[in-house]
């Protein structure tokens, strides 16, 4: 069972890791290794200038480019967010090790209200974005599942009955919640891990 002691040196992936994020609140240590993946090439290139020591690879977290079993630990650090995430939840099941550990920081409704209100309102487009996010949010609230927008852009607020349901769907146990704060206000944090005897989901994209 992975943990965070004495020399124990765990593999952790950034999910979503964008321009790259001190790890430390999250209780990773400057020993662990960290891979960090994103869709955009962008911020992927700031992370490295900010974190050399860590790998970075571009993929979508849908679609994870790594064996079965291949890290102890995945973060998503209000990434999941904008994710297929019953798709990403399979996945990152898929390469966690058996009693492997899934911590999540998310998006409470409150935040799509305000984005809503003081940043998409009155203009047309953002404002008919903001609604789908909302729709969305309650889409996944009620089934645990998300529905993408124009150009496979995807975006939902999570609640605990929506988190719980996905979680469930994906194999995933003992979850937990709490309040937490992140760079954009208010966050929920959401602890889980698979099960000690490694049951996983099939899959036919597992790379490397």
């Amino acid at each position: 069972m992975p943990c965070i002691t004495g020399d124990v040196v765990l593999v952790v992936l950034d999910l979503g890791c964008g321009a790259g994020c001190d790890l430390n609140a999250w209780g990773i240590a400057a020993s662990d290794k960290v891979v960090g993946i994103d869709i955009d090439k962008t911020s992927l290139a700031i992370a490295k200038t900010r974190f050399c020591d860590r790998s970075y690879i571009q993929a979508s977290g849908a679609c994870l480019p790594f064996k079965n079993g291949s890290f102890d630990r995945v973060i998503a650090a209000v990434s999941l967010p904008y994710m297929k995430i019953p798709q990403a939840l399979g996945e990152v099941h898929r390469i966690l090790v058996p009693a492997g550990r899934l911590s999540l920081s998310l998006h409470p409704p409150s935040f799509t209200a305000a984005e809503l209100l003081h940043h998409a309102i009155p203009k047309a487009i953002p404002t008919i974005f903001r609604l789908y996010v909302i729709a969305n949010g309650l889409v996944f609230h009620f089934s645990g599942r998300v529905v993408g927008f124009l150009k496979r852009r995807t975006e939902s607020f999570q609640t605990e009955r929506g988190m719980r349901i996905a979680l469930a769907r994906a194999k995933f146990t003992d979850f937990s919640f709490r309040n937490g704060k992140g760079p954009f206000g208010k966050t929920f944090i959401v602890e889980a891990r698979t099960s000690e005897t490694g049951d996983a989901l099939p899959t036919t994209h597992a790379k490397a």
